[in-house]
């Protein structure tokens, strides 16, 4: 009795450990692409969340359909152009993008037997109004 006690503690805490875990699986990060940068000021920061769909996969991995792949750019960009909209910004800097797997969208992956694939792209970055 007093092992299977100690054995549920052990599992209780390892899945307390898992809960706050993730997987990055992707990172695209800090990329300019430009020859001069005007002088600018910094007027707020963001980070963001966006729901990726896969189908037949693992979360964060290899899919044989994956829903959202051919829309993200444009999902990135639009959420990227609403950050600067909002701080009434004229660009953003030192963007990255993660594609990452949680707690959350692992559980789903197995409880469908990798039927659903779910992922998070998170964006962050700095909003900035140009000075000149």
């Amino acid at each position: 009795m007093r092992i299977a006690k100690r054995s549920l503690y052990v599992l209780a805490g390892l899945l307390l450990v898992l809960s706050v875990a993730s997987c990055t699986t992707f990172k695209l990060s800090g990329i300019q692409v430009t020859r001069e940068i005007q002088s600018y000021q910094t007027v707020g920061e963001f980070k963001i969340q966006i729901p990726i769909t896969e189908l037949l996969g693992a979360s964060g991995g290899a899919n044989i359909l994956n829903i959202t792949a051919t829309a993200m750019d444009d999902k990135i960009y639009d959420a990227i152009q609403r950050e600067i909209q909002k701080f009434t910004g004229d660009a953003a800097v030192n963007v990255t993008v993660e594609y990452k797997v949680t707690l959350i969208n692992a559980v789903l992956n197995s409880v469908t037997g990798s039927i659903l694939a779910p992922a998070v792209a998170e964006v962050s970055g700095v909003i900035v109004k140009y000075t000149d």
